[in-house]
């Protein structure tokens, strides 16, 4: 049925016609007629945990009179890689699971409770799976494609505007309101969810699997700081930051919880953000995917990845009370329409506690994000040229080095000075 040599069974064995059937017969047709894999695929610089692929799908008898368009389905389905090395080294597996347990079970209950309470302006600023399977090896996670609805991405490299920025701090403050207006009203329920998320990045068990890499973050960092402040009260204050076992820092901020703790999105940066813009170039929303890092953690976690990740420090010295307000806003409105009281559950003074106790957490990320973003293209590894069938090293295949630009290394030292000034490095 394909258009292409490519068959359904490259992306996983598990991923076949029924399923596609399935998909057509909730978007309310009959059967899948055809499907082909569409234009405008990822490079190899788009995920490092999955294949990704479009992919067209069509109900031709779904047509009630001549004239009629066929209803058309746009996937990007996201697959385990076939490179067994990779998909080892990469931990590719634990990726999965945390994320359809997150389709499957958290946001399959977030939408429940918010059908039960009808509030005016519904959360829907996610991109919706429509179909997801998960063994460890044929593992997959279909998505309604978001390009047809006017979505792209922006770029990981400039730094993006307010406009932008603003819209990324709303959308994270409604999703964190979902998980305050349920713990506040369906507790019980809300911890099962809990249960369901496991922390992918930071624990115990795969300090080894990290911390040689992270320790290659820090020298980066280090250097940026170096050539940028070097000699000042800064440069001391971010060496006596990593005078520390920094990966044990990063769990203690993820496992400390409270009752402020969130559902968080785990990997808070621009790329996975998708705009839709008017005429005029004027973004008017904004949607998140990609929820394979999703944890149980401050929410402070996630607005300070990205502040550190995706803003200059222009944007920052200006705009940066503004950016929290929006987040504390948006917050705000969506518990009241859900039926909670945000001066109850979180005022904007708990959301500054949040942040001078976790918002550290910003800068332990923005050493392995920044100096990602600043990769061109032909410096990104081909991942599915690790040999062999057993894990290697991700220092050896996340091949990171210094920042070549002075303009680059003041991005990621600029972060540290934007810490200090708020205490966040106290």
């Amino acid at each position: 049925m394909s258009s292409t040599t490519m068959q359904l069974e490259d992306v996983s064995p598990k991923f076949n016609e029924a399923v596609l059937n399935g998909i057509i017969k909730d978007y309310g047709g009959n059967k899948c007629t055809s499907w082909r894999f569409a234009d405008g695929q990822f490079g190899k610089g788009d995920s490092y945990l999955s294949e990704v692929f479009r992919i067209e799908v069509e109900d031709e008898t779904s047509r009630q009179a001549e004239g009629d368009t066929a209803l058309k389905v746009n996937l990007v389905v996201k697959c385990i890689p076939k490179n067994v090395a990779r998909r080892k080294t990469f931990r590719s597996a634990d990726f999965f699971r945390n994320e359809i347990n997150f389709y499957n079970v958290v946001m399959s209950e977030f939408y429940k409770f918010q059908k039960e309470k009808q509030p005016k302006n519904p959360f829907n600023d996610i991109s919706k799976c429509v179909a997801a399977f998960s063994d460890g090896v044929n593992d997959f996670v279909a998505l309604e494609d978001l390009k047809q609805f006017g979505y792209g991405s922006a770029s990981r490299q400039d730094g993006v505007a307010l406009a932008e920025c603003i819209l990324c701090m709303q959308n994270i403050g409604r999703f964190h309101a979902m998980s305050l207006a349920m713990k506040d009203q369906r507790p019980e329920t809300f911890h099962f969810l809990v249960k369901n998320i496991e922390e992918t990045y930071y624990a115990s068990g795969y300090k080894s699997w990290y911390s040689n890499f992270q320790k290659i973050q820090v020298g980066i960092a280090k250097d940026a700081v170096g050539q940028v402040y070097g000699g000042t009260e800064l440069e001391a204050k971010v060496h006596k930051f990593f005078d520390c076992d920094l990966y044990e820092k990063m769990c203690y901020l993820t496992h400390t919880r409270n009752q402020n703790s969130v559902i968080n999105h785990g990997d808070c940066w621009m790329p996975n953000f998708l705009f839709r813009y008017d005429a005029n170039g004027t973004p008017t929303s904004a949607k998140m995917i990609d929820f394979q890092l999703a944890r149980y953690s401050s929410p402070a976690l996630d607005i300070s990845f990205f502040i550190y990740s995706c803003t200059t420090q222009e944007l920052r010295e200006a705009h940066y009370e503004e950016l929290l307000k929006a987040y504390h806003q948006s917050l705000s409105d969506m518990l009241t329409d859900l039926g909670s009281d945000p001066e109850e559950l979180f005022p904007f003074a708990d959301l500054q506690k949040e942040l001078h106790e976790f918002a550290r957490f910003g800068c332990g990320m923005g050493i392995e994000s920044i100096p990602f973003s600043l990769l061109d293209e032909s410096e990104v590894s081909d991942l599915d040229q690790i040999q062999g069938e057993e894990a290697v090293p991700i220092d050896q295949v996340w091949l990171l080095k210094n920042i070549k630009t002075q303009e680059g290394r003041r991005r990621l030292a600029d972060m540290f000075k934007h810490a200090d000034s708020c205490g966040y490095l106290d």
